[in-house]
């Protein structure tokens, strides 16, 4: 045995293949096992052949897949060429076979990871040209990895005249003959058809422990194949699904046309019940044709993250964000927000039901990769009443070419449903846009934590925003980022309004001196001048140059909705808040807003209704039962309000007194409890933030006005973000008449 090649130690030898061996190496500059495939003698004649194997072996190398195994180098030493390659522990699919056929499901799982692979690989141009159970391995964790991507038509056009098309070489290629598609063996071109007929062979062997044709010659073996149909999965092997019957069945169709269009149509026929529409067109009835033309609204779906790895979830997350934000921007398209699309991550639901649920009439799949400073991300556009591919592509770019990437992406979306784009929207998906990849990295991260809505998580998510700002002082989006964390700190009352809001419009003015056409940093700036500012001309300002610069952005369709409701403009805050719904129907705190906006118009019926249908969505959410519980108090249904707000404290994981508590037991006639809380609440105001409004709210209902007014007065004083409310809210309508009202609505510029 080899004792070296090159700088690879070797350590011991894996086994032979019709290229070569192979020997399991070490890799004393990486520290890293690796494999050697060691090509045989014949398998590169010339130079000029190693030559063009070698720019081939480059274009492997950049095969970017969890389940591929990927080619590191090609290599020569003392005239003996190899292939250095990633090596993977395991067994083959071949020697797992040997112990008879898998479980439906295990098969169908084996069977979806070598299909994404093999999309994966076809998007790039290449084809394996010899799939079969002896090139998948599967590891210790139960992953299938495919070997060897393109190497045997690669070796072909370098060194060997034909790939089994007469019989007298039949003999030498029996071992790959039984997974060979009829048209090669009839001298006809492989392409990526010729992969997935291979892969319907590997599934009806691994559900009934043989293969489709079998013959006691290479001769008999290839007529069986080029002429006989393949038997029915189910006559050999009858527990098997007639799904899956009906999956391989297409597959193994000996006219490749008839086959699936492309891997990523058998990909979804595997994770689900085949629809007609994954069915090629000859065999699909007649009137479902896609039609891009009519696609006005799409749901960008949480992009798978293909790296393996969990930590780079926050890649994958921030890669979806980012397209939709691009795509939202164009003002013909609904485009569904992130919250509503990312109710569907890691599930398994079909396709056409989360059209359904999401009311769109297309759907964005994909995955992303981040290898180092490569990041590669692979799309597709189904149409969502056929279950169609209508568009795919395949990116793969520098870190520093990420965000010029992603507007490639949805301007070729936008091209391919011929939607109409204004001047400005063309302007900014054509315009390129390099970035720090540091910056971009900690960014990501950063909108990662700060999504999942905890203090801790916001908190920490300031730190990576920071981080992002320090690599690159002139990257916009890590200001916008950093603006909406602070105004969320801000309003949850976890820092006082006088550092939080500071902070956030500082954040957010210095990223619109680096980029004014960023909308997220409109949105968060009007924020400030609503909650804080109390600034109302400049908040809606911002707040209509947002919806101008990316009319789909509902969290700044909901923030303006609010600003109207709270300047009394209900026909309008309500239009706008249920304009923000259509944009994300699965959002929790937008059914809440519909809700809020209805409450301040006094609607009060259709504003428990919405409550309601957000607590059918999730019923644990708190801020719903509280805001029922407020609605509920203002039509007289006391108890009930009182067992929703008890509800809201739990689930939020509150247990201290409050003064909305306190005004529902006031307002129940239970005084004497009422007061007992209400001085419980004031007791504690040095250990926790109380609020102003809600103790001004308490004496309201309880009829103490001055008492009310001077925490009014207060309230003014703290800046405290609920006085937005003061013109609408009808809990304090019993103060209106009284001068000192008056005056405080005057100063705030709210008597008009």
């Amino acid at each position: 045995m080899l004792a070296r090649l090159g700088r690879y130690r070797i350590v011991e030898r894996l086994g032979r293949g019709g290229v070569g061996e192979v020997y399991r190496a070490e890799d004393p500059r990486l520290e890293r096992s690796v494999a050697l495939k060691v090509l045989r003698d014949d398998a590169l004649r010339d130079e000029t052949a190693r030559r063009r194997f070698r720019l081939e072996a480059r274009a492997l190398s950049r095969l970017l897949h969890p389940n591929i195994a990927m080619l590191f180098d090609f290599d020569s030493d003392a005239g003996t060429d190899f292939l250095v390659m990633e090596f993977v522990p395991g067994e083959t699919l071949a020697s797992l076979l040997q112990a008879g056929a898998l479980p439906e499901q295990r098969a169908r799982a084996i069977a979806l990871e070598v299909a994404e692979a093999l999309q994966a690989a076809h998007e790039q141009g290449v084809v394996h040209r010899d799939l079969k159970p002896g090139n998948v391995i599967i590891t210790p964790r139960g992953q299938a990895k495919v070997l060897d991507f393109g190497l045997a038509g690669f070796i072909q056009l370098a060194g060997e005249p034909s790939h089994a098309t007469t019989r007298r070489d039949l003999g030498r290629f029996h071992a790959t003959l039984p997974y060979a598609a009829p048209e090669t063996l009839e001298g006809g071109r492989a392409d990526a058809r010729t992969d997935l007929y291979a892969l319907g062979v590997m599934l009806f062997e691994m559900t009934s422990g043989r293969r489709p044709f079998v013959a006691d010659s290479a001769a008999a073996l290839l007529y069986g194949i080029a002429h006989e149909p393949p038997p029915l999965l189910r006559t050999v092997s009858p527990g098997v699904s007639a799904e899956l019957e009906g999956i391989v069945s297409v597959c193994l169709d000996k006219a490749p046309a008839r086959r699936y269009a492309d891997a990523m149509a058998l990909a979804r026929a595997l994770r689900n019940a085949p629809a007609p529409a994954d069915v090629p067109v000859g065999a699909r009835p007649a009137g479902v044709e896609s039609d891009p033309s009519r696609v006005r609204s799409l749901a960008v779906l949480p992009f798978e993250n293909r790296s393996g790895d969990p930590a780079q979830e926050y890649f994958a997350d921030g890669m979806t964000d980012t397209l939709i934000a691009d795509l939202a921007q164009i003002g013909a398209l609904r485009v569904i927000s992130r919250t509503s699309a990312m109710r569907f991550k890691g599930a398994r639901t079909p396709l056409q039901e989360i059209a359904r649920d999401l009311r769109v009439d297309a759907v964005v799949e994909g995955s992303a990769l981040r290898a180092g400073d490569r990041v590669r991300i692979t799309v597709q556009l189904v149409d969502a009443r056929t279950d169609r591919t209508i568009w795919g592509g395949s990116y793969e770019r520098d870190l520093t070419d990420v965000l010029t990437l992603q507007r490639e992406v949805a301007g070729a979306i936008a091209d391919e449903i011929r939607i109409h784009l204004t001047p400005e929207e063309h302007a900014r998906l054509s315009a390129r846009r390099k970035v720090n990849p540091l910056a971009h990295v900690a960014y990501l991260q950063g909108r990662y934590l700060w999504n999942r809505w905890s203090a801790d998580a916001v908190q920490e998510s300031i730190l990576r925003f920071r981080e992002a700002i320090v690599a690159d002082p002139s990257y916009a989006l890590a200001y916008a980022g950093l603006a909406d964390a602070y105004g969320v700190l801000g309003n949850t009352n976890v820092l006082g309004p006088a550092e939080a809001y500071s902070q956030a419009k500082s954040a957010a003015e210095q990223g619109l001196a680096i980029d004014d056409t960023v909308a997220e940093l409109h949105a968060s700036l009007g924020f400030v001048h609503f909650y804080f500012d109390w600034d109302w001309p400049r908040a809606e300002r911002r707040f209509l140059r947002t919806v101008q610069l990316n009319p789909g952005y509902a969290t700044g369709r909901r923030w303006y909705s609010l600003f109207l409701s709270g300047m009394g403009r209900h026909d309008e805050a309500i239009a706008e808040a249920e304009r923000a719904l259509e944009l994300d129907p699965l959002s929790l705190i937008i059914h809440t807003t519909v809700g809020d906006v209805l409450f301040f118009a006094r609607q009060y019926d259709r504003s428990i209704a919405y409550y309601r249908r957000c607590l059918e969505l999730e019923p644990t959410f708190g801020p719903a039962h509280s805001d029922l519980a407020r609605v509920l108090e203002h039509v007289g249904r006391y108890d009930e309000a009182v067992a929703e707000l008890r509800l809201g404290a739990a689930e939020e994981g509150r247990t201290e007194p409050t003064a909305a508590l306190a005004t529902l037991l006031a307002r129940t006639g239970r005084r004497e409890e009422a007061r007992a809380m209400i001085e419980a609440v004031l007791a504690g105001a040095g250990r926790q933030v109380v609020s102003a409004w809600g103790v001004a709210s308490y004496f309201a209902v309880t009829g103490e006005r001055e008492r009310a007014l001077d925490w009014l007065e207060r309230a003014h004083a703290q800046r405290d973000g609920a006085l937005v409310w003061i013109k609408v809210h009808p809990r304090i309508d019993d103060l209106r008449c009284e001068p000192r009202f008056v005056e405080l609505l005057t100063r705030m510029r709210l008597d008009t």
